[in-house]
């Protein structure tokens, strides 16, 4: 199961595209309100989530699914302005992975949670990167550069290229499929909400360091690692922000709205 993530999107494809026109979501996330934008990117989510699950195979693990939610909702009450409400799914696979949706959804493999050594800190770390994902809307924005204003609006007629796309591309436009720029801003808000959330900010260097160690055999990890930017750099780069919250900030909550 170590591409799990990657394959759904040939089973995803099928369904997402009616979602996608039902929900309106390109047009509205384009041209409506805000609030249009979100119950419409909601709606998505809530489509695709409901295919993850029925898809994969869902952990049977009250101890570590317990953990991981209450991190999710640690971190979600900590978020300036309120975002959608987020919903942390813990998935069965060997590879470690992690996905987050439109409209909140995230989904992690337990071999993920065991790399992690079910340290809170840094589960806070990475939940709170997936989180900076969705709300800056990372996945959605790379989905519509990537298909085109043409394909887009082939979506409002039946089936057109939208579906095949996303049969082809799989869930990997949710996965980790993001500018080098939008991982490390991901690295930096995450680490931010998980400071202001009490969770040390420390937590993802604890976590990227143990990655630096695997050296040349990282991608032996999978894709997931692979796709991001060299642990080296990561660590460069969040070092210097880790330092400062270690300070206190005096904080209150993390504001990770579009600039």
């Amino acid at each position: 199961m170590g591409g799990l993530f990657y394959n759904l999107g040939r089973q995803l494809g099928r369904r997402a595209v009616p979602a996608i026109r039902k929900s309106g979501w390109i047009w509205k996330s384009l041209a409506g309100s805000e609030d249009e934008a979100r119950r419409a990117e909601r709606a998505l989510g809530e489509a695709l989530a409901v295919e993850v699950r029925a898809a994969a195979e869902l952990a049977n693990d009250p101890e570590t699914s317990a953990l991981v939610n209450d991190i999710c909702q640690r971190l979600e009450q900590r978020l300036r302005p309120p975002h959608h409400p987020f919903h942390c799914g813990l998935l069965r696979a060997g590879e470690p992975n992690a996905m987050a949706l439109p409209g909140g959804f995230i989904f992690l493999s337990t071999s993920l949670v065991d790399l992690c050594e079910r340290k809170p800190d840094e589960l806070a770390f990475v939940v709170g990167h997936e989180m900076a994902h969705v709300v800056r809307g990372h996945a959605w924005d790379r989905m519509i550069q990537q298909t085109g204003l043409q394909a887009l609006s082939a979506v409002a007629s039946r089936g057109g290229p939208m579906g095949a796309w996303l049969r082809q591309q799989g869930m990997q436009v949710f996965v980790s499929a993001h500018s080098r720029d939008g991982e490390l801003e991901a690295d930096e808000l995450g680490a931010r909400l998980a400071a202001t959330a009490g969770f040390s900010a420390a937590g993802g260097l604890s976590l990227l360091r143990r990655l630096e160690r695997f050296g040349p055999d990282a991608a032996a990890l999978g894709r997931y690692f692979a796709s991001h930017p060299p642990a080296r750099d990561r660590i460069a780069s969040l070092t210097p922000l880790c330092r400062k919250l270690a300070g206190g900030s005096g904080q209150t909550g993390e504001s990770m709205s579009k600039p």
